[in-house]
């Protein structure tokens, strides 16, 4: 309906001696978009044109024969080059939504995606059927914008959390969005790979961590290669991240404790294998997203045996 109203409308241009409408300069920009080859051209010259008008959203269709000021007109047409250039759209409005929430995000950090809320329904179940619920703690490894554990905190206000990252400038993000949402006060963030350094152990672990095959940078889209690498590649298979995550559960989860893991397309049999060679940690199921592709793996700590040298 919304692509309809933007693409059919009667108005055509505005003359030169006049600034277009709200109409005009939404039907400009799905035009450059749609000629770039931009998938969604109309939905997403209408978030660029509420961005810059600060609308939310159902707003901008009640101003649609209001006039564009020459500077806004000029940022618009600033941010469709972006978004025609592949830029992603969170990364130019500078927020995304997760879970019903708002996030900030920046360049730093990977843009959260929808199949992701999987991991915060599933570690969700997982905390609250722990007779300690009310005073669990939690870790989510790779936190990246924050988006996995400010969800879980805002779900479950008697949990700590412990949220990691290697990247300074992406733990910067998950503390901006964690004061956003007010539970800053039970996240401590923590610079490290993995869990290195931090002591105490944990009764469910999230981890969302890189599992893109280094060689299949090329295959990317030009979207994607906007996102950081850190967060994207994690080895020749793929599986370097998903076996540090691993051991990592062998060695910080309690015994009964629970590690819900995000894994990639095709990648089911070999964290399998890799949970086998940990006798520390049993393989309770596989979820698959919306999509109906294997996704996340859900993870049970069995024992306190110590993990063996990753493979």
């Amino acid at each position: 309906m919304r692509t309809a109203m933007v693409m059919n409308g009667e108005e055509t241009a505005a003359s030169s001696f006049e600034s277009p409408t709200l109409r005009g300069a939404l039907q400009e920009g799905a035009a450059r978009l749609f000629a770039a080859g931009v998938d969604n051209p109309a939905l997403d010259a209408e978030v660029l044109l509420r961005h810059v008008l600060q609308l939310a959203q159902g707003a901008l269709f009640l101003r649609l024969k209001d006039r564009l000021s020459s500077g806004d007109q000029e940022q618009f047409h600033k941010l469709l080059e972006r978004r025609a250039a592949r830029e992603p759209l969170a990364y130019i409005t500078g927020n995304k939504e997760f879970w019903s929430l708002d996030f900030i995000v920046t360049p730093a950090v990977l843009i959260p995606r929808p199949e992701t809320e999987l991991l915060v329904d599933l570690a969700l179940d997982c905390a609250r059927e722990l007779p300690s619920r009310q005073r669990i703690k939690i870790l989510d490894i790779g936190t990246g914008s924050g988006c996995v554990a400010v969800a879980v905190a805002v779900e479950m206000p008697g949990c700590r959390l412990i949220a990691s990252d290697v990247s300074e400038q992406a733990l910067a993000v998950a503390r901006g969005n964690a004061v956003r949402h007010g539970v800053a006060d039970r996240i401590e963030f923590v610079a490290t790979s993995y869990l290195d350094g931090v002591d105490g152990s944990f009764e469910v672990m999230t981890a969302n961590p890189p599992y893109v095959k280094d060689g299949d940078k090329p295959a990317l889209s030009r979207a994607v290669r906007h996102e950081p690498e850190v967060a994207l590649f994690g080895g020749a298979e793929g599986l370097r991240d998903i076996a540090g995550v691993l051991d990592t559960a062998a060695e910080k989860l309690t015994s009964g404790g629970w590690l819900v893991m995000e894994f990639g397309y095709g990648q089911e049999e070999s964290v399998e294998e890799l949970v086998d060679a940990r006798p520390a940690l049993r393989l309770n199921r596989v979820r698959a997203d919306l999509q109906g592709i294997p996704r996340t793996a859900i993870i049970q700590k069995t024992s306190d045996a110590t993990t063996p040298d990753s493979q």
